[in-house]
């Protein structure tokens, strides 16, 4: 009978002990992993190449949108953007690898690139 009650206490302190909110290394309590899934998705997407940019249309009719790329603080021309989004499906946020065009510029404020691999951004 000591054996059986021996037994249960210890399953339910396993039980207990398993059942308590996780601590990370710097002894915070990680509720949601949302910010730390971010970091982690923004060291990859630099590691493979990708910038951060954000998308903007532009009142000008030659080029429909601008892309500000965050790392030169640079404004692009992306001249394929339609290849990759709809017009109604444009994200603000994005992550861009691109490529240099030596062709005249379609609008003053922005030069022209050419995207070669273009993401969502949820940062």
């Amino acid at each position: 009978m000591k054996n059986i009650l021996k037994t249960c206490l210890v399953l339910i302190s396993l039980l207990s002990y398993s059942c308590i909110t996780t601590q990370g290394a710097d002894g915070k309590k990680s509720e949601d992993g949302k910010e730390s899934a971010q970091l982690i998705n923004s060291k990859e997407m630099i590691q493979k190449g990708f910038t951060k940019g954000t998308l903007s249309t532009s009142k000008s009719k030659d080029c429909p949108y601008v892309l500000t790329v965050e790392k030169y603080a640079d404004k692009l021309d992306p001249i394929n953007i339609q290849d990759f989004f709809k017009t109604d499906d444009m994200p603000d946020k994005v992550w861009v690898k691109y490529s240099d065009l030596r062709m005249n510029s379609r609008c003053k404020e922005a030069r022209p690139v050419s995207i070669q691999e273009i993401s969502k951004r949820t940062d």
